[in-house]
């Protein structure tokens, strides 16, 4: 088996959250249409490789029965501890002993992103050395130690901040911690648990934008504003033929698209949302169809040109959201495939992709069924 494929979750949610100074504890703060601690599980419920999900809460914590993924099957509750270290032991006894890698996660970090994820997993997975990884940042203020009264400067390029998620193998952990309990030591974090029993680890760099909610100001001062949106539209007429592609996924039909290049119109708009938002000109003007070069050229090779032209000015995909409309074929039931082709394209989360169909009511051309039309928006973020 993988290891990749066995894996389980510890999510430590016990804290009383003293420095927030919220009326709420953080871990149960509101994130839009979520709170911070469904946030950072439901990523990992929507990873099929993660079997189980073990979260320990405070236990008289009311709270956490409201959560949206409450019921779900691969989500054990027990009871935290008086510390961090407690609330681990804890979540690791309810773990099956068949998992092979074990995944703790801050409840308060809630922008993990899966790309950042999985290159932890890859590190792990990459070096037979050792038994485990952690991310780590850089510092970026200037620092100082206390000794005594006086506070005294020191190098900050000596000095790392570590993140979560952590990710080791589950016997090595388990042994980690029982060493832990039985000399009645409590660490602040589980790499340094796996190395106070003589465990090899790797740092691996981390994630800026994963950051760990601590104060009350945080659940806004680090949400990334989208300060660019741009706008895509295409149409295209059909023919009779053997099915088309659109998002680059195939759409198996009676039906061909009439294009000068192959008639991706999701890519076409997309990309035209893309360069609208960075202030760009459209994919005519870098493609033309009066040049003979851009005869059946991919789509492919038009997004990728548009990501090229946003990385040269320091921008990146933030999120997209489209409609195709058309009378015929049915595209409802590819809304799925499309949503993972052009998460891997465009490199950003399956969440951050809406994707919607409808028809014309049978009016004007689209709805005789002889055409098709994509409208897509898009927004920016700095790289």
């Amino acid at each position: 088996m993988n290891l990749s494929d066995n894996i389980a979750v510890i999510i430590p949610a016990a804290g009383t959250s003293s420095r927030f100074g919220g009326s709420t504890s953080k871990q149960f703060s509101r994130l839009g249409d979520e709170t911070v601690l469904e946030k950072s599980v439901n990523l990992f419920l929507e990873i099929p490789s993660i079997k189980e999900v073990v979260i320990a809460v405070n236990q008289n914590e009311n709270l956490i029965e409201s959560q949206s993924f409450y019921q779900d099957s691969r989500i054990t509750i027990v009871s935290g501890g008086n510390t961090r270290s407690e609330s681990v032991f804890n979540a690791m006894a309810e773990i099956d002993q068949s998992i092979e890698i074990v995944v703790i996660h801050d409840a308060a970090r809630p922008w993990l992103k899966k790309t950042h994820f999985q290159d932890l997993l890859s590190h792990l997975a990459n070096d037979q050395s050792i038994e485990g990884v952690f991310p780590v940042i850089s510092a970026t203020d200037s620092l100082r130690m206390k000794q005594g009264e006086n506070v005294i400067p020191v190098e900050r390029e000596n000095f790392l901040h570590v993140q979560t998620p952590q990710i080791f193998y589950y016997d090595s952990l388990k042994l980690a911690l029982d060493k832990l309990q039985q000399e009645g030591l409590h660490m602040s974090d589980e790499s340094q648990a796996m190395e106070h029993a003589g465990f090899k680890l790797l740092a691996v760099a981390g994630d800026r934008s994963n950051i760990k909610i601590t104060y009350i100001d945080d659940l806004t001062h680090h949400i990334e504003i989208d300060h660019r949106i741009g706008r895509g539209i295409d149409f295209h007429q059909f023919q009779p033929g053997d099915g088309f592609t659109i998002g680059n996924v195939f759409i198996d039909c009676k039906l061909s698209i009439v294009a000068h290049s192959d008639g991706d119109i999701i890519l076409h708009a997309i990309s035209d949302a893309l360069l609208g938002a960075a202030g760009l000109r459209d994919i005519g003007y870098y493609f033309p169809d009066t040049d003979p070069k851009n005869k059946n050229l991919s789509s492919l090779k038009i997004i990728e040109k548009s990501l090229d032209l946003l990385k040269e000015s320091g921008l990146q995909p933030r999120n997209i959201d489209f409609v195709v409309v058309c009378e015929q074929p049915k595209i409802g039931p590819y809304v799925n495939d499309l949503k993972k082709s052009l998460s891997a394209i465009l490199n950003i989360e399956e969440s951050f992709i809406g994707v919607k169909a409808t028809t014309t009511e049978k009016m004007g051309v689209i709805g005789s069924g002889n055409g098709i039309a994509v409208y897509a928006i898009a927004s920016l973020s700095d790289l």
